[in-house]
C-alpha cells in the first residue's frame, strides 16, 4: 500500500480554538511525525491555516478527524507526498 508522506492542508478554525492543541492532537494521528501550522489569515471568528504534516505513513482519515473535531473545516488539499520517499516541489525560475 502507498504511504502518504506530506499534506499541505488549507484549514479554517474558530478563532477561539488553540492551534498549539490543534498540533499537538495532530501529533498523535498514527504515521504523524512533525506538524507546521501557519497562520495565513486572521479575521474575528476566523483563522485561515496552512498545515503541513510530514510522517512515515500518515492515516489521512484519522487526521482528518482530529481537525474536525477542533471545529476545523478542511477547504483543500494543496499537496500530497506519497510512496518511498519525499520529492521536493522545484523552485520556479521566474524570466524577466
Amino acid at each position: 500500500m502507498t504511504r502518504i508522506r506530506r499534506l499541505v492542508l488549507d484549514v479554517d478554525i474558530p478563532s477561539r480554538v488553540s492551534i498549539v492543541d490543534l498540533a499537538k492532537n495532530i501529533t498523535k494521528v498514527p504515521g504523524v511525525r512533525a506538524v507546521n501550522i501557519t497562520v495565513e489569515e486572521t479575521d474575528v471568528d476566523v483563522l485561515g491555516l496552512v498545515i503541513i504534516v510530514e510522517g512515515d505513513d500518515i492515516n489521512f482519515e484519522e487526521l482528518k478527524k482530529v481537525i474536525e473535531y477542533h471545529g476545523a473545516a478542511i477547504h483543500g488539499v494543496d499537496q500530497v507526498v506519497a510512496g518511498d520517499r519525499i520529492i521536493e516541489y522545484p523552485v520556479r525560475i521566474v524570466r524577466r
